[in-house]
């Protein structure tokens, strides 16, 4: 014989676990994008300071040479895309912490998600000349 009252399910929404992967995705690859632009940070100061230690000017003049090679140019689009993830999705989340739009997470998420691709694009339709010249 049972003496615990049953409790009830919590009620879901309809779309409930769309959102929830959508959430954790955005989520992790928050965490990522955080981690890499981190990284990024730390080798390019590393890479720069040594330029200017190691030689002063001239040495510093030929790093930012090599750095402006079409393979450099790619990696810096690569790393637009993870500035422009972070930055929006990061916007995305303060709206969510402020109680905004909490129900409509996941379209906010791809609204902003496309926001960032059009920045992306505009910015490769900028920086890939000079990959090419």
């Amino acid at each position: 014989m049972r003496t615990e009252p049953m409790r009830p399910r919590p009620r879901r929404a309809q779309n409930a676990a769309a959102t929830y992967r959508t959430g954790s995705w955005a989520w992790l690859l928050h965490r990522i994008t955080g981690l890499l632009i981190l990284v990024y940070l730390y080798f390019h100061l590393i890479v720069l300071s040594s330029a200017i230690w190691a030689g002063g000017m001239t040495s510093f003049n030929r790093t930012v040479a090599s750095l402006t090679t079409p393979p450099f140019i790619f990696a810096d689009l690569a790393l637009f895309a993870l500035i422009f993830y972070h930055a929006l999705n990061g916007i995305r989340l303060i709206f969510l912490d402020l109680g905004w739009w909490v129900d409509r997470q996941q379209t906010v998420f791809w609204g902003m998600m496309t926001i960032a691709a059009l920045l992306w694009i505009s910015t490769a339709i900028v920086m890939l000349p000079l990959a090419f010249r």
